[in-house]
């Protein structure tokens, strides 16, 4: 998959933002763009606890260039990939895209939970438009959604999957009084003069709650 205005081959912005259309359309299509982001993660000469950005820097060459690892979304990146994998096994049923990389999988969950209530200075999507802020709302709740689906796979209930379904309601509860504002919720934590749509919400509802 090509990354839509520039270059890069199976972004994972791109594969997050095109799924809810897969799953709507044909989810195994989605599995099998999901799968060489794994296969390439497993191959990878340097190991991380997030999912890579993409498989190289130009299309259609997928070199898996070493830099995907270093870029600055890390958090968003892992988020997408577990959001759009638990979305194809709830789509599907098929649970072999998490069980074949289970400690993937469970490092990729890991660093969620390490990081998905505060993320610092992560950058996402949105600051192309926003910058940079401090522990982003909408990006928090995005990590936050997967956590839950991930510990409700029926093959990833074994000894880390009540830490993660612990985690996620615990988790959503504080994010509620952090991001809070004035009206609604700010665009990043304790700027209660802001407002994001935290537009990340309509995931949880259409992914896991169908």
């Amino acid at each position: 998959m090509a990354y839509l205005g520039n270059d890069g081959v199976n972004r994972m912005e791109e594969i997050y933002a095109s799924s809810s259309f897969w799953i709507y359309e044909n989810p195994e299509i989605l599995r099998l763009v999901l799968l060489p982001n794994t296969r390439w993660q497993r191959l990878a000469s340097t190991s991380t606890g997030y999912i890579a950005s993409d498989l190289g820097d130009t299309y259609p060459q997928a070199s898996g260039s070493s830099s995907s690892l270093l870029r600055p979304k890390a958090l968003e990146f892992s988020g997408d990939m577990m959001i759009a994998t638990a979305a194809v096994i709830k789509a599907t049923g098929n649970t072999a895209i998490i069980s074949e990389n289970a400690d993937l999988s469970e490092n990729w969950c890991e660093y969620l939970k390490l990081n998905a209530l505060y993320p610092c200075q992560q950058t996402t999507t949105d600051g192309v438009m926003t910058g940079v802020p401090s522990n982003n709302t909408n990006l928090a709740l995005k990590e936050i959604i997967p956590l839950k689906a991930y510990a409700n796979i029926p093959s990833n209930l074994g000894q880390d999957g009540p830490a993660y379904s612990n985690a996620a309601p615990n988790y959503a509860f504080q994010w509620q009084s952090v991001a809070e504002a004035s009206v609604g919720f700010a665009a990043s934590y304790g700027e209660s003069g802001s407002w994001s749509m935290c537009y990340n919400l309509f995931v949880d509802k259409w992914s896991f709650k169908r």
